[in-house]
């Protein structure tokens, strides 16, 4: 699956003038291709009546396209100019060819009363005011305009992204456009992939624009998506000569008293998700209620510097967090592993907690890090407040990521996932039954897993998060989402295990 950017998707149009189409025949397949989804979406269109909002860049040329095709199928046609004429040479030539058929036309700020006079009346809106060029917020007249789209009752429809959406982060601004239907050009942009966040979408439709294939040469893609096969592409083979070492040392810092359930969780995780050797860092109070629930790990005590030292030798992967609780001993156990661990470790729950009293920790460290916070997590980290993270969660994983050198999973409806060289994985896996305690200690014992098994942090974290979400979605056909608790997901990885393998 693509995903571009604004600016990749320019690039991407900017190649294809060069295979013999220009930037008028992709408005005008744009448009049409539109006008085809509308016409086929509602059946007959004769006698209907639309209005399409146009904006003044080539995302307005696509809508004079499309006034232009319904026009032709029969529908009473008005166009409202939403930031006066056109100011690309494209658009300019759509809109004279649009003005040439006696189509009405009005402007947002001359015209405003009459066209509210007759909005509720409409029964197709045509949104073609800014696609994925916007960004920043809306000027009075957008501001009217987006209005009177979502206080009319009819099938909206927008060109390429609801106006008001940055496509890039997915902000949504006040008073964006909440369309029926969104038709997206050639390729989906980052903002597509957040529908659990962003229900401005509606249904979300791929328009083809006749690019050639030739045009996506040379694009250095930063988003992506998991399927099945990328999974079976990482995941690491079982030679028939390979002993447990082979899969992986991991060790899991985890548990407390009246959190032990938290490293029960994260170690059955990893041990299911294929580790080899797993051993347990816990306090010495709480070994006899975790040794009942687990048989197959082993056990250590480490608090001191040397003792941390110990542990970690000849360790392929560290998780830490889980269920660990907070407090200045914590942090020092934590500021050393980062210190003298020569693997990648993968932080959680009060592992993160801790970070975000004092964040040095983390300054200091010279392993490569994941981080996998929660949307309140992530607040704390970055010291802002939940609501910041949600209004534009692609760009606090990234940012933080980039700042931190650390692979950042940001988990939630859509999980994100940031690496510290740019590249942004969001997920589509995953149900309701996730959000509950105990989903997190499991996902982290996954991703240490495998990691522990020599798949790099990132792909860990993105086969991880994807098989995580995966797992649930199996379990809920099986279980309901009401029903299954964080542990039975670890029953259906058995059968996602077989299916990639026979």
């Amino acid at each position: 699956m693509r995903i571009v950017t604004s600016n990749q998707m320019k690039q991407i149009e900017k190649n294809a003038v060069q295979y013999q189409i220009t930037y008028l025949g992709l408005m005008e397949n744009a448009g049409s291709s539109a006008a085809e989804f509308i016409r086929t979406t509602l059946k007959n269109l004769r006698g209907l009546s639309a209005v399409v909002f146009c904006g003044s860049g080539n995302n307005g040329g696509d809508g004079f396209v499309v006034a232009r095709k319904l026009f032709e199928s029969g529908v009473n046609v008005a166009v409202i100019l939403t930031g006066g004429n056109p100011k690309t040479d494209d658009a300019f030539h759509m809109f004279n060819i649009v003005k040439s058929l006696n189509v009405s036309i009005y402007d947002i700020n001359n015209d405003y009363q009459e066209i509210q006079s007759f909005i509720n009346d409409i029964d197709i809106i045509v949104d073609a005011m800014y696609g994925s060029g916007f960004h920043g917020s809306f000027d009075q007249a957008h501001f009217a305009a987006c209005s009177l789209i979502n206080e009319a009752i009819a099938a909206v429809f927008s060109l390429d992204i609801p106006s008001g959406i940055n496509c890039d982060t997915g902000e949504v601004c006040e008073n964006a456009v909440n369309a029926d239907f969104t038709l997206v050009f050639d390729s989906l942009k980052p903002a597509h992939l957040l529908p659990k966040y962003i229900s401005n979408f509606g249904k979300i439709h791929l328009c083809s624009i006749g690019i050639d294939s030739l045009s996506y040469e040379n694009i250095d893609y930063t988003f992506n998506q998991a399927d099945k096969e990328y999974l079976l592409s990482k995941l690491p083979s079982k030679p028939n000569n390979m002993h447990k070492t082979s899969f992986g040392k991991l060790i899991n810092f985890a548990g407390s008293m009246g959190m032990t359930g938290a490293c029960v969780l994260s170690t059955k995780a990893a041990l299911r998700t294929g580790a080899g050797y797993v051993t347990v860092v816990a306090p010495k109070e709480i070994y006899p209620i975790l040794s009942s629930h687990l048989i197959h790990p082993t056990f250590q005590f480490a608090e001191s510097p040397e003792q941390i030292i110990s542990v970690l030798k000849g360790a392929s992967a560290v998780a830490i967090g889980c269920g660990i609780g907070k407090g200045n001993v914590q942090q020092s156990i934590i500021r050393n592993v980062l210190r003298y661990s020569e693997c990648p470790v993968v932080i959680d729950a009060d592992g993160i907690n801790n970070l975000a009293d004092d964040i040095s920790i983390l300054q200091d460290a010279v392993c490569p890090i994941i981080l996998t916070p929660h949307f309140g997590e992530m607040a704390n980290l970055c010291q802002t407040t939940v609501q910041q993270i949600s209004a534009s969660p692609i760009e606090a994983a990234k940012n933080f990521a980039t700042r931190y050198r650390a692979t950042v999973v940001l988990k939630g409806a859509h999980t994100i996932i940031a690496s510290p060289d740019g590249q942004v994985y969001i997920n589509n896996t995953g149900n309701p039954g996730l959000a509950k305690a105990g989903s997190g200690d499991v996902l982290t014992g996954m991703i240490s897993s495998l990691i522990s098994q020599g798949i790099s942090s990132y792909d860990a974290a993105v086969c991880g998060v994807y098989l995580h979400g995966l797992a649930a979605d199996y379990c809920a056909k099986r279980l309901s989402v009401q029903y299954m608790q964080p542990y039975d997901i670890l029953d259906d990885l058995p059968s996602i295990f077989k299916e990639l393998t026979e």
